[in-house]
């Protein structure tokens, strides 16, 4: 079973003054799907809405975070009620391990911090923690687009055709993905107000100077979510040093 570090999974919702585990760690450690075990949840807090004694909220706590694409994905926070709720759905070695690990988590959390309640004071919590899960699932998913990239590569090189190597590796190439170098992300109608052009000259521009990513992907520089793309400070940067050329274009075309 994957080894879980407990700052990274345990946190505190201060408004409701207690700990909890995100269904997305949940899932990892009893190896499931989280939209298996998002359906699971759900059908546990319709069996829980049932009596008048329990609370779902004292179990499972509605949340939802941003994944890669920035869009907004729901899922739920379980206190350690909820984990033991969920424990004892599973059964044999596996119904063991995760009461083992969920435990362990909790009472490793409450000695590191010697009791102490992380308060919530700080206006910009929420914010952080959604900026942090939204790293960590653009990171998984640049890992997981560059081990296909390198994949196709092999299989490219297997190719007898060149031009069968050329549309694997062009593949390839496509599906590399790079690291955002900044949380920033604008678009070309910003940038274009920025520099005093249009939004069309950013676009064409983002181009020419090779800062768009290919449809549907991301780079160093950027990344599509939908139709529109969002540019980076890394970008940001890049028009700034060619704004002249940028704005003398723009007037060139009478726009």
């Amino acid at each position: 079973m994957e080894s879980f570090n407990t700052e990274s999974v345990i946190r505190y919702v201060g408004e409701l003054k207690t700990r909890v585990i995100d269904s997305r760690d949940v899932a990892k450690m009893i190896n499931k799907t989280h939209k298996n075990l998002m359906r699971d949840i759900r059908g546990y807090i319709n069996d829980l809405e049932m009596s008048s004694k329990l609370s779902p909220s004292d179990f499972f706590i509605e949340s939802d975070y941003l994944d890669s694409m920035n869009r907004t994905k729901p899922c739920y926070l379980l206190t350690k009620k909820g984990c033991e709720f969920v424990a004892n759905k599973l059964t044999g070695r596996k119904g063991t391990i995760f009461t083992a690990t969920y435990v362990s988590l909790f009472n490793e959390y409450e000695a590191e911090h010697n009791g102490k309640l992380i308060t919530n004071g700080d206006l910009n919590l929420k914010q952080q923690d959604i900026e942090y899960h939204r790293r960590y699932v653009a990171v998984k998913e640049q890992e997981a687009a560059n081990k296909r990239a390198e994949l196709l590569i092999k299989i490219g090189d297997r190719q007898k055709e060149e031009r069968y190597r050329q549309a694997y590796y062009t593949e390839a190439t496509n599906q590399l993905m790079f690291p955002i170098a900044s949380g920033l992300a604008v678009t070309a109608g910003a940038i274009a107000e920025q520099l005093g052009t249009n939004a069309y000259n950013i676009g064409k521009w983002g181009q020419i100077l090779g800062l768009k990513a290919p449809k549907g992907h991301r780079n160093q520089y950027g990344y599509w979510s939908g139709e529109r793309y969002y540019y980076n400070e890394k970008a940001i940067d890049k028009f700034q040093q060619h704004k002249k050329e940028i704005v003398e274009d723009d007037n060139e075309l009478g726009l």
